[in-house]
């Protein structure tokens, strides 16, 4: 990562720390993903549709993609009390980043965990001058979140289930 002003993943655990309060963050390790899959179907839009084996296997289906996808890619788990509660998987890449994944489970939204973890991701993101995107379901009420954060959709397709948006680094 020698090419950002900052190490990315360093300045995403600093503004993690300076604002999370009684959250802690943490690098994924491999016991996580039991977690993962959990948080995964907790968070599925198609729970109550699907069968509970259909729904792991879409869980173990996109994490698996999403590690192909990005094999170096910051992934961090949030914690209360020392029990995860949601991640946040983030490509750091040229004179960009992506945000590939965010999940709090459904019993932990509203204490900030997914506010904490876009805003670091953004403060490390602006740290370094970096474009950050992202991609959301159009009808995700989540899309509204991030328009406030100052993302706008990049090119605006009524025909397509995911709109892209991205956010220009804001100068500090």
């Amino acid at each position: 990562m020698s090419h950002f002003e900052t190490d990315p993943a360093a300045a995403f655990d600093a503004a993690f720390g300076a604002r999370a309060g009684d959250l802690q963050c943490r690098p994924r390790t491999s016991g996580d993903v039991e977690f993962l899959i959990a948080c995964a179907i907790a968070c599925s839009p198609m729970q109550g549709l699907l069968s509970e084996a259909m729904l792991v296997q879409q869980a173990e289906f996109q994490r698996a993609a999403h590690d192909a996808a990005h094999p170096d890619a910051m992934h961090r788990i949030v914690t209360r009390d020392g029990a995860p509660i949601g991640h946040i998987l983030v490509a750091w890449h040229g004179a960009g980043t992506h945000l590939v994944d965010i999940a709090v489970r459904p019993e932990h939204r509203g204490i900030g965990a997914g506010g904490h973890l876009l805003a670091a991701w953004l403060a490390a993101a602006d740290a370094n001058g970096l474009t950050a995107t992202l991609e959301v379901q159009v009808g995700n009420p989540a899309r509204q979140i991030y328009e406030r954060l100052g993302f706008v959709e990049t090119e605006p397709d009524p025909w397509a289930a995911f709109a892209e948006m991205h956010r220009a680094p804001v100068q500090r």
